[in-house]
């Protein structure tokens, strides 16, 4: 796929941060994150003409005067984002061919295309709009300042504004993170080590995505819903639970035998899980849990009714009372540090598996006007100078399925292998066409 840039500028605040504002503090969560960017793309049909490119530049403007602090920047060493209304990079371009060419065989290696990264910039845009009159809008924001959900929070308010041109009504929340994740002017030497832990060099790494439907959900969740234990799995539980049992079944193929153990990494969203929940706030509100298989792995050995009971004690890690006393104050650097501290001593001695979930983010649910996203597409980073990342995001899918997409970045021959997996595929579709509707 060819993509010709035809413009490349600066979008800053509509309006000047306020001097009380210039300082934005970060918490604990920020600074911990590696130095990675959240990527995603969001496609639609035949966007209507009058939804020009400035409409859409005139509305981010307006978005980044409520998001104020990701048109920042960071001093070295510094604890506080410089709200100085430096922008963000806004890329128009246009794609040589129609969507829905495109969208019948997706080429996964072509969606860097349809994305531009500027590392001196928090954020970063590209709307490429195809010859059918489709477009596609990539972001792309430094994990510092977001996670996924204020990823999906900052564009549906652009679109939003773009659609309605009123500004939202929900509060946004800049304070509370720091206030109960404060930042540390020295962080611990295992916490340093931790935001390169998961990364993996060498080349030999592939991207693949396996989309579920929802009849494939429905008897996923039934199967790994026979035990008592977890009745009722969700549909992100019993996905965890299918994925992890077959890479790592996948793993131990390639390797010609298992570790003892293996580790389950899955972010928590902490948002709606803290006393009081915190639906608004911005930044890092995330942590990752852990969890261990370590009986034997064969096909049969691994019940997914276990696998799924494992996943919900990950779940339920920050959901009770007595976890979430932890996180309170000052108390939640102690306690995240012997989080980090557990899961350094443990990750060499065993398989680890990591994902995190957008599910619920909204971030199908993004309309500038034109409907929503007929598909959501996460763009793994392959490319941070730390290696690779190997991780599985899952998503829902966008207006074209009422499925969930699982997004893999893993090594070649454990990917190789759950490629031709049968047990797996009955489930799992590899990498189909998106359908228009």
């Amino acid at each position: 796929m060819e993509t010709i840039i035809l413009s490349k500028q600066k979008v800053k605040p509509s309006k000047p941060t306020p001097p009380h504002l210039k300082n934005h503090k970060l918490c604990f969560l920020d600074q911990v994150q590696p130095p990675v960017r959240i990527k995603t793309i969001l496609f639609y049909e035949n966007t209507t003409p009058a939804q020009n490119q400035n409409n859409l530049k005139n509305a981010l403007s307006e978005t980044l005067t409520l998001f104020y602090p990701l048109a920042g920047e960071l001093k070295e060493g510094s604890t506080f984002v410089d709200c100085n209304d430096t922008g963000v990079v806004y890329v128009e371009a246009q794609a040589k061919t129609c969507l829905s060419y495109f969208l019948e065989n997706p080429d996964l290696s072509q969606l860097k295309k349809l994305m531009i990264d500027v590392e001196c910039h928090f954020v970063s845009f590209q709307v490429t709009r195809f010859e059918c009159g489709g477009m596609a809008i990539g972001a792309s924001m430094f994990h510092l300042v977001s996670d996924a959900n204020t990823m999906s929070a900052f564009l549906n308010t652009w679109a939003n504004i773009a659609r309605e041109r009123i500004m939202p009504l929900a509060s946004l929340d800049f304070t509370s993170s720091s206030l109960l994740f404060p930042p540390q002017n020295h962080l611990p030497q295992d916490l340093i080590f931790l935001k390169t832990l998961f990364f993996k060099e060498g080349d030999q790494f592939l991207q693949r995505r396996f989309v579920f439907d929802s009849k494939a959900i429905a008897a996923i969740k039934l199967k790994g819903g026979s035990s008592s234990t977890v009745p009722k799995p969700t549909r992100v539980e019993a996905l965890t639970a299918l994925i992890w049992k077959h890479m790592m079944l996948a793993s131990k193929a390639v390797k010609g035998s298992s570790s003892p153990s293996c580790m389950l990494n899955h972010a928590v969203n902490l948002r709606p899980r803290l006393h009081p929940p915190l639906p608004n706030a911005s930044g890092n509100v995330v942590w990752f849990a852990t969890t261990f298989y370590e009986s034997e792995i064969t096909s049969d050995n691994i019940d997914l009714s276990h696998l799924v009971g494992l996943v919900r004690e990950v779940f339920e890690t920050f959901s009770n009372g007595e976890n979430l006393k932890e996180l309170e104050g000052d108390a939640s650097f102690t306690y995240l540090v012997n989080l980090a501290t557990d899961t350094i001593n443990s990750f060499g001695k065993v398989d680890n598996y990591m994902f995190t979930s957008w599910c619920r983010f909204g971030l199908d649910e993004v309309d500038f006007g034109w409907g929503k996203p007929i598909w959501v597409a996460p763009l793994l980073d392959p490319t941070c100078s730390l290696g690779h990342v190997q991780i599985v995001i899952l998503v829902e899918s966008g207006r074209s399925s009422d499925g969930i997409e699982a997004w893999i970045l893993r090594n070649k021959e454990e990917i190789l292998e759950l490629e031709n997996d049968e047990e797996f595929l009955q489930y799992a579709s590899p990498n189909p066409s998106i359908c228009i509707p």
